[in-house]
């Protein structure tokens, strides 16, 4: 199928972490050079709210940094508006706005290569949003199916509640906590992700709970803390996509996006690198103030896994932080030359809309 040929290299495309989490921290810490993984983009560029001169943003997979160059233009051709009809987010995405996109696309100026790809993806998809085309969003469109049937028709309640205490009652006393427990063990578990995403590429769990247990605890906390519906990763798994704009993600927020295209017009520098985030490390010399390493360091092993923090603290200036995420697999590293400083931290953590990471924060001594 030409689906396949032309989106089988998007792995991400909304995104699959909470980036409101790290923009907490560059906009206290307001470091001027942010290297960042790229993903699709969206849990990048974000981070230019806190006035950095510098963001560089790094990534092996070629389609990821497409879509964040692509991202990257519509922060300097769009407003806030056209953006989220460009994207699809919520309140625009009940409407069709298929020819606005195409128009809209036209007027952004991409490289030759960048247009001509992202061109092939738009005819395929009639121009309609490609904000849940990645392999992980369909993963979780796919599992939003499932879920539907196994819960049955109040299936999206426990996103409809706008004060706490009201979701925090039904959660506890009326949510069917036992067809939920089926969903997280018929479909969250190693061999239903690895079929429909990793492909036999499921990440070497270290962590002590059971997968069942992982994400039990983790749902629970993601259901506890905050307002579901303004969880973009519960919108998707219950919805298969943002259902409405209080899930929408950080950079489809109006005071962030006004805040990373006022500090691009003032000249502030986005360098993309196709490189692994220790090497594009180093060729900065003790210049790095913020870190943002995603859970890739998840997925290392042997002295890579061992030496990375290492690796990496040539290229940290004194007292710059390094943020990791882990999924199942927290990395046996030496942390030598690091403060543990995540503590600081734990209200922010929290309130992170996803929870499926453990997230820790380091600090160069």
């Amino acid at each position: 199928m030409a689906t396949q040929k032309y989106f089988s290299s998007l792995n991400y495309t909304l995104g699959n972490e909470d980036t409101e989490f790290e923009v907490k921290l560059v906009e206290k810490q307001k470091p001027k050079k942010i290297l960042s993984i790229a993903g699709c983009g969206s849990r990048a560029l974000p981070l230019l709210s806190c006035g950095a001169s510098e963001l560089i943003c790094v990534d092996v997979a070629t389609a990821q940094l497409a879509l964040t160059r692509l991202r990257l233009a519509c922060y300097y051709k769009l407003s806030h508006e056209e953006f989220l009809i460009f994207w699809g987010f919520p309140p625009y995405a009940a409407y069709d706005y298929s020819k606005t996109r195409k128009d809209l696309f036209m007027s952004l100026d991409l490289s030759a290569e960048d247009r001509t790809f992202f061109s092939a993806i738009f005819l395929e998809n009639k121009w309609e949003s490609i904000l849940y085309l990645g392999k992980w969003e369909r993963t979780f469109q796919t599992l939003s199916k499932g879920l539907r049937l196994i819960l049955g028709k109040d299936y999206g309640k426990l996103l409809s509640f706008t004060d706490l205490s009201s979701q925090t009652d039904y959660y506890e006393n009326d949510f069917p906590s036992r067809r939920w427990d089926a969903v997280l063990f018929l479909l969250g578990n190693k061999p239903v992700f690895n079929a429909l995403l990793y492909k036999g590429d499921f990440i070497k769990k270290n962590v002590p709970e059971t997968h069942f247990d992982y994400y039990k605890s983790s749902f629970d906390q993601l259901f506890r803390n905050d307002l579901v519906r303004k969880s973009f990763f519960a919108n998707l798994c219950f919805f298969g996509k943002i259902e409405h704009a209080d899930g929408n993600t950080i950079e489809a927020v109006k005071t962030n996006y006004d805040k990373v295209v006022k500090n691009l017009s003032s000249g502030a520098k986005v360098s993309l690198v196709s490189k692994d985030l220790v090497s594009a490390a180093s060729n900065y010399k003790d210049e790095l103030d913020f870190v943002s390493l995603s859970d890739v360091p998840s997925y290392f092993s042997g002295d890579t896994e061992r030496n990375f923090p290492a690796e990496l603290l040539p290229s940290l200036r004194s007292g710059a932080l390094v943020v990791l995420r882990s999924y199942l697999r927290v990395p046996e590293a030496n942390w030598a030359g690091y403060e543990d400083v995540t503590a600081r931290y734990s209200s922010e953590i929290a309130l992170e809309r996803v929870q499926m990471y453990r997230i820790q924060v380091f600090q160069k001594v």
